[in-house]
């Protein structure tokens, strides 16, 4: 009678050690053999879409196309003139003169002109201008030329789409 014992004790203690060793390879134990819990997050059954720059539009919307009329030019021309203004104050402050010009910056050179030191500006006086200059189809940048007490210089801009902010993108000497 010894023998069945054993084998029931034998047994026994495989088993035990197959259901610790399955217990040890399960990633969560038991608890992750659980339903996952449902989200109480709807998710959006459609997406925006950013084609009208930072403004979202509805589904299926046209996006906003930019023309050059004589509105998208008079405000490229007003945009260049105070950017134009602004940039040449060699007698202004670092602080005074990147505060004034920041907002009509492109956040690109924005970051480019903090490190610009007015008092090495050599445009102190802006003489004439701007004349625009832009390509054929598009709408969306422009070149303003100024005659300036130091040759003549452009101011790059730019703008997002139609009704959007013109942002210089650029101000150097024409010969840069």
């Amino acid at each position: 009678m010894h023998a069945p014992t054993k084998w029931r004790t034998g047994t026994a203690v495989s088993a035990a050690v197959l259901v610790l060793a399955c217990a040890g390879c399960s990633p969560g134990g038991p608890a992750s053999q659980t339903a996952p819990t449902p989200s109480l997050v709807p998710s959006p059954s459609w997406t925006a879409s950013l084609s009208g720059g930072d403004h979202a539009q509805a589904p299926g919307a046209t996006p906003l196309s930019a023309s050059w009329d004589k509105g998208a030019e008079q405000a490229a021309k007003d945009a260049a003139a105070k950017a134009m203004a602004l940039f040449a104050r060699p007698g202004v402050d670092q602080r005074t003169w990147i505060t004034d010009l920041a907002p009509l910056l492109s956040p690109a050179y924005r970051t480019e002109a903090e490190y610009i030191d007015p008092a090495k500006v050599p445009v102190r006086k802006v003489l004439a201008g701007p004349a625009l200059e832009t390509s054929a189809g598009e709408p969306l940048t422009a070149r303003a030329v100024f005659a300036t007490d130091a040759g003549e210089w452009v101011v790059l801009l730019h703008r997002t789409g139609a009704g959007q902010p013109w942002l210089v993108e650029a101000i150097a000497s024409e010969n840069d």
